[in-house]
């Protein structure tokens, strides 16, 4: 993948501070302020198909990256971002991630 401009990693940068903030904010707050709420939720079937949807993308990106052959930040990499995040923070956040490193020359391996 080609870098993107400093304008456009801007962008994702802040996509990806959002996404760890709002989303996950809002979900943190009812998981541990509303937890009737949250309960409803976790029991509603339409919430249980977008959260399955949600991981089958994470699935399926992760296996886009491994394919790639992308090493850094990886495939291991975004799916933790993915749990710990979401989706709206994963994805920003490893194309910012990705794209910083592929600027960076390569490190010389130690001679021994």
């Amino acid at each position: 993948m080609t870098p993107f401009t400093k304008s456009q990693q801007t962008v994702l940068y802040v996509l990806a501070v959002f996404g760890l903030l709002v989303p996950n904010g809002v979900f943190l707050y009812f998981a541990f302020a509303r937890s009737d709420v949250f309960q409803a939720a976790m029991s509603n079937p339409i919430t249980l198909v977008y959260m399955l949807e949600a991981f089958l993308l994470v699935a399926f990106f992760a296996w886009l990256i491994y394919r790639s052959g992308n090493k850094s930040p990886g495939w291991i990499a975004f799916v933790v971002m993915s749990l710990v995040g979401s989706l709206t923070f994963s994805v920003p956040a490893y194309l910012y991630w990705s794209s910083r490193n592929e600027g960076k020359p390569e490190q010389p391996s130690p001679s021994h």
